[in-house]
Order: C-alpha cells, then structure tokens, then sequence
C-alpha cells in the first residue's frame, strides 16, 4: 500500500479500504452507480467491479475517476500533472519548482506537526522512539534502497505507456525497444520532479545559492563537484528546460533520421540522469532494467564515446574551450552523434544517414535488448 496514507479527502488507489470509500462517496454525493459511472467516464459495470473491490482503477482512469469523486488527486497523478502542464506550454501553480509541491501533509498525517517527525528530527533534544526503527531492522543498505525506491508515487511499470503518455515516445520504442521507451518515460517524469524540488529549494535562499547548499540534491551530486558552486538557479532552470525540450522532440513527430538527440553536453548530462533514474526505479520493481541495459540506451542515442561518462568521471580541468568545460555545456556540439533511429533496436545492416549540419559523425549500431 502507498505510503501516502489517506485523509478524510485524499484516498490512494490501492487503498486497502478504496472500493468502500469509493461507494460511501458516491453516496454521500447521492449518485446512482450509473451516473457516477458517466461522470467518471466507465462504464456502468465498470464502476461496479470498482465497488466490489473487483478491480483496480486502472492508472489512465485515475485522474477522471478521483474527479468525479471530487478527492484529491492520487500522489503521482498529482505530481504528473506540473510536468504535463509544462510540456503542454501551461502554467502550473505548484511554485517555482512547476511540479508536485512540498509542503505540510504531503507525507500523510503525523509527519507534520508539533512532534511530528518532519519537525521533529534535528530539534536539539528530541529523543527517536527505539520503535521508529522497526521497519528497518535486518535491513541493508540496497534493502533499505530499494524500499525507497518502492515507495515513490510512481506509476506501475505496464501503465506508464498511459499515465505518462505526455513523455513515452513510440519513436524510442520503434528504435530501441519498448522497456527502453518506458524507462526514459519513468526517468523523465523522476528527474522533472527532482529538478523541481532543487528548484524549490534554491528559491528560498538569497540569489547566487548553488545545489551544494542544499540538505537533499539528486542533479547536485551527480554533476562533477569542480563547478559545484556554479550549479545556480537559473543554471537548474536551462537544465529543466533542456530536459523538457528533448522529452518534447522525442515525443512530438520524433527525430528525423539524419538528426540528433544529443546536440548538447548538456543534452548529453540530462539524458544520462534520465535514464539512470528510470532504469534504478525500475529495476528495484523487478523491470529487469539493469545498469548495463540502460547505459546501452544511453550510448545508442549519445555515441560510442559517452561523453556523459565522460565528464562525470573527469578529474582535471579540460581546456576552456572543450564542449566538456562547464562554460560550453549548453553550446552545440562540433560533431553531434546521430543514431541509427531506424535500425538500432533489431541491429539491421549498417545505414548512412545524409550528412547533417556541422559534419556531424553518423554511426551505426548494434546493440540490441
């Protein structure tokens, strides 16, 4: 069951009390089961399988049926929703972050509060219950990890073709397969998300603020620490908006075939963080998506050479004019990679694509999954 527990007006779909919920507000609405069913847009059997604990509402559903329910959003429709509005052009009132807000409630009742936990740790004088400790007793660190890890409010791995329809791309799926399609989507959807709370966070401290002076940063401790106090707002910002640009180039009309995806360092770092953070969520709910698949996803539309490995390996300070200096992370590439849009998933036969703009170096690939 979702850590997110309920309150009077919030209910998580795998609620283990959600079918009588579900009918004691339809109810209380004083709605027939076909006018609610209508209202939701299912079916009239449909709604009754909902009631009799029969069925789950399905992830593209859930967002219509809460409404008509008049609840709150589900945790992960609601955070989906600021990352929908952005990529659509809109605007999100969810603060500067433009995703799921943080704030009193957000991790159910008894976190916030006079003595609750999420006021509570690092008061000086506050003594932990041995009891707090339960849960993670006998636990490792990958344990404690991939407990985490289950319990983001993250779609089930075979409804995020639907859920997150806004940033799956069927032209990944055509190209590299439809698991990696997924993980970019879960990825995307994760790192939006993480980005917004950075976000969040820098803007509450005085301006010129780096990631560095942040408690918690995913973006921050993934990027090399020599420009640690360069990593800024308005540099966390262009990162966001280079990742929603590439999510909406893969999702739109997809690439041409002589274009491509990575034209950037910057495009370069983003599209590592994204599948990294897709393939470590879905792996730890049993996906199947470990490092080296998706690092061949990475290398099939980054290049052979890996310049996101690369750079974040890198020990010594490049030239000031190298695409790997923090100074030209967001300027074009010299030699962009291509990849084999059309012939990268099954390992057809080597293909040339016509010569692009700038020289750039097209490859042929063989990877396969």
């Amino acid at each position: 069951m979702s850590t997110h527990r309920k309150t009077d007006d919030h209910h998580e779909p795998d609620d283990p009390d959600i079918a009588q919920a579900m009918r004691a507000r339809r109810q209380e609405l004083g709605l027939s089961v076909l006018e609610m069913a209508a209202r939701a847009g299912v079916s009239e059997q449909t709604w009754r399988n909902y009631e009799a604990g029969r069925t789950q509402v399905r992830g593209d559903k859930q967002a219509g049926v809460w409404e008509a329910l008049e609840w709150e959003p589900p945790i992960h429709v609601a955070a989906l929703d600021g990352l929908r509005a952005a990529l659509r052009g809109g605007a999100t009132s969810a603060g500067p972050g433009g995703a799921m807000p943080i704030g009193p409630g957000s991790f159910g009742p008894g976190f916030d509060g006079p003595g609750g936990f999420g006021t509570a740790f690092g008061v000086p004088g506050y003594d932990i219950p041995d009891e707090a400790y339960d849960p993670f007793e006998g636990l490792d660190a990958e344990d404690l990890a991939a407990q985490a890890a289950a319990d983001l409010p993250v779609p089930d791995w075979d409804d995020i073709p639907t859920v997150l329809s806004e940033v799956y791309s069927p032209r990944l799926a055509r190209t590299l397969g439809e698991d990696a399609a997924r993980c970019f989507a879960l990825g995307t959807f994760l790192f939006d998300m993480s980005v917004a709370e950075d976000l969040e966070g820098l803007a509450s401290l005085p301006r010129g603020a780096h990631l560095g002076q942040l408690d918690e940063t995913h973006i921050g401790s993934t990027l090399p620490q020599l420009w640690l106090t360069r990593y800024d707002y308005e540099f966390v910002f262009q990162l966001r908006g280079t990742a929603r640009d590439m999510t909406l180039r893969l999702t739109d009309a997809g690439p041409a075939s002589a274009e491509p995806l990575v034209r950037t360092m910057a495009d370069a770092i983003v599209l590592h963080d994204i599948f990294n953070l897709g393939g470590v969520i879905a792996d730890s709910r049993g996906a199947g998506i470990d490092e080296d698949r998706w690092e061949a996803w990475v290398d099939a539309l980054s290049g052979p050479d890996q310049p996101a490995h690369a750079l974040i390996a890198m020990g010594l300070v490049p030239p000031a004019d190298a695409p790997d200096h923090f100074n030209n992370w967001f300027a074009p590439l010299p030699a962009p990679f291509i990849p084999d849009w059309d012939g990268a998933r099954d390992g057809s036969s080597p293909t040339t694509a016509p010569a692009a703009p700038g020289d750039a170096t097209v490859t042929p690939l063989r990877r396969s999954h």
